[in-house]
Formats: C-alpha cells, sequence, structure tokens
C-alpha cells in the first residue's frame, strides 16, 4: 500500500478517537496515527481512499492543516497528466499553423441594395481561400466589374477574416426622392395636427395604432385631379405606457446563501487543457461564466474560463400588500418607464390595484405625448 501510494493528513479538531471509528466503520483504513497535540493528529490513509477521507472530514468539522501525497499512484498522475498538456499545446500549435493561411470568416460593409451573402458566394466560387494565394486587388476590380450597384470597393484580410467595404450607386429615386406617407410610431390618442402638405386621415380625437397612415403625399384640387406632394405635418399623440406587477401576499423565493465555488478551465481553441474543480454539493444553484483572454503575447489564443457556482435556497414568503405597497407599486413603475419612447413629454402618471384572492395586481400608467413628423423612408 506504501508503494502504490498513500495520503497523509494532518488536522485540527475535537472528538477524533469517535469519528476515526465512524471512517473505519464505512471501510476507511486509516494507519500510522500519531497524535502530536490534544486536538492536532497525524495519519496517513490509501491514495485512492483520499477523496472519500477528505469529504468526511470537512463533513465532521475539521481543519485541514496539511494535505500530502506519496509513492507511485501520485507521481504517475503527475507526470502523466504534464505530458497530456504539453501533446494538447503541441497538438493544439501544430493544428493553428495549418489553418492559419486560409480565410474563414468574410465581413461585407456598406451593402444596401446587395445582400452580403451574393458578394461573399461571389467571392468564394471566384478566388482561393489561401491568403497566400489570393490577390485583393483583383478581387476588387472584379466585384466592380460583376456588380453594376457596386461604385467602389475596398478588400483587405485581417487575420483569418477578408473585410469587403463596397460603395453602391446611387439610384435615380434615391438622388431626388420619393413622396412617402406618415406613419405612427406609437399606438395612442391624437391630440393636435399641425397639417402643412398631404392630406390627414385622422382627426383630432382619433386612436390610432403603431404603424397607422396618418398623412398621405397627395391633395385633390378644384378639378379633383389628385396631385403628388411631400406630407408634412406635425402630429401630437397621446401615448400610454404601462408596466402590471402581480404581487402574492405568500410565495417561495429562491436567494443565493452567500456560498459559492469557483471552477477555472484553461482552454485553447475551445478544448479544455486544465480544469481546477473543487468538490461542492449544491442541492440548488445557479452558474455565472467569464471568459478571459490570457493569452498575453504568446502566440497561442489562451482563454480562461472562470465559472462561479453560487449555492440557492428556496424560502417561504408571507407579506401583506400593505406591508409591501410602495415596493409594488414602484417596480410596476420601473417596468412602465422601460417602455417609455426616448423623445416623449410625461404629462400624467396614475396606477390601478385589483385584489383578489391571496394576490393583487397593480398596473402603472404614463400618459406622454410625443410629436410624429417625420417621413417613413423604409
Amino acid at each position: 500500500m506504501r508503494f502504490w501510494g498513500y495520503t497523509q493528513f494532518k488536522i485540527k479538531g475535537l472528538n477524533q478517537e469517535k469519528n476515526f471509528n465512524k471512517m473505519a466503520n464505512n471501510s476507511l483504513y486509516l494507519f500510522d496515527v500519531n497524535r502530536i497535540e490534544k486536538n492536532c493528529t497525524v495519519f496517513k490513509v490509501a491514495y485512492n481512499d483520499r477523496k472519500k477521507v477528505k469529504k468526511q472530514l470537512l463533513g465532521f468539522g475539521y481543519e485541514i492543516l496539511e494535505e500530502k501525497n506519496f509513492g507511485f499512484f501520485p507521481l504517475f498522475f503527475k507526470i502523466f497528466g504534464n505530458i497530456w498538456i504539453i501533446s494538447a499545446v503541441v497538438l493544439a500549435s501544430v493544428l493553428y499553423f495549418i489553418q492559419s493561411p486560409y480565410i474563414f470568416k468574410f465581413e461585407v460593409l456598406g451593402e444596401e441594395n446587395l445582400t452580403k451573402q451574393e458578394i461573399v458566394d461571389y467571392v468564394k466560387d471566384n478566388f482561393p481561400n489561401n491568403k497566400h494565394k489570393i490577390n485583393t486587388k483583383k478581387v476588387e476590380g472584379a466585384l466592380y466589374e460583376n456588380f453594376d450597384e457596386i461604385s467602389f470597393a475596398s478588400v483587405i484580410i485581417k487575420g483569418q477574416t477578408m473585410v469587403i467595404n463596397i460603395k453602391e450607386k446611387l439610384l435615380p429615386e434615391e438622388i431626388y426622392g420619393e413622396f412617402n406617407p406618415i406613419y405612427s410610431d406609437y399606438d395612442g390618442k391624437v391630440v393636435s395636427i399641425n397639417l402643412v402638405s398631404g392630406t390627414a386621415l385622422v382627426n383630432i380625437g382619433d386612436y390610432v395604432q403603431k404603424g397607422d397612415v396618418l398623412v398621405v403625399p397627395s391633395y385633390t384640387d378644384s378639378l379633383g385631379n389628385v396631385q403628388k406632394v411631400k406630407a408634412d405635418a406635425e402630429i401630437t399623440l397621446e401615448t400610454y405606457s404601462t408596466g402590471e406587477v402581480t404581487f402574492f401576499e405568500e410565495r417561495i423565493e429562491v436567494n443565493r446563501t452567500g456560498n459559492f465555488v469557483i471552477i477555472d478551465e484553461i482552454q485553447l481553441f475551445g478544448l479544455t487543457i486544465y480544469q481546477n474543480k473543487p468538490d461542492y454539493d449544491f442541492s440548488l444553484s445557479e452558474s455565472e461564466v467569464t471568459y478571459e483572454d490570457i493569452s498575453n503575447n504568446l502566440l497561442l489564443p489562451l482563454k480562461l474560463k472562470r465559472t462561479v457556482v453560487y449555492e440557492l435556497k428556496e424560502e417561504k414568503i408571507f407579506e401583506t400588500y400593505e406591508e409591501a405597497e410602495e415596493k409594488i407599486i414602484e417596480s410596476a413603475r420601473e417596468k412602465a418607464l422601460e417602455n417609455l419612447s426616448n423623445y416623449g413629454n410625461i404629462i400624467d402618471e396614475f396606477y390601478t390595484v385589483k385584489h383578489t384572492a391571496g394576490a393583487s395586481i397593480v398596473r402603472y400608467v404614463i400618459v406622454e405625448e410625443n410629436i410624429i413628423g417625420v417621413n417613413d423612408e423604409s
């Protein structure tokens, strides 16, 4: 047993004989037990039992002052663990150098009438994807010659990405403009109309929905003929932003206990080459994951993936509506504020409360005035 491997623990705590007997009943063999002080003991266990022993020691509430591994198995896993890491790095480096000359991503900028896909498909079909065999000037010329919509093209290669920047020709309708209707940007009630040109399809007091046509770019002259003109008007709408919260007097809330563990992984090209994962036993938990570039000036793109696992617990809460009224109303108001437009003026706020068996529904309303007068060019 000593040759194949063992782990030496040094612990501090009370009731050691009692708990050692419990561990023995669980088929965990402790040997070379040496009590240094009244509450401090050094002992050894088989290397294969070290995790079970450590878990029970922590469960008994002991402080582990020292944990050392000896023998063949610890040395074997240490040596071959490092070999696997080195092999993974070497393999990743080889793969990186093999695929580095090739273009794997295309980015197209400046397209309006053309689509990114048709430009990318043309380049893929007519040019190689090897960075050392492609001439960016020829790509630029080919795009200009084969797409009538393109007046200028610029192509550069960044890493394994080809960036294609184009400028499209101005079409006649874009030069001279078109007469478009004025649409409503909101749901609301019309409170004022200042018509400059065109024909209004709504009156003061009408309720409209987002997307409704408010003014058309035409009018009927004295002879009954329809004439095209620019739709130009300033229309004020009274709009309503609402937020609703349902409050239950008796409910289950899930909160963090304050306990957590951190799992670190070092990744290369998305593959995990090292992981530090401590033992934990959370019956209910949630995780947060972050990534950090740790390659610095190294050639290999190493990343640190950090996962923080938080322990959760369920709590049964009983709270009357009267006790929580202020925070419920404020929560409903915050939801209503999230739905506000960026340009309206708030003119009124109010809320309503509906009580049912064991629950209350709070609906908060914010009234705004929004001015519409921009032609929809879409």
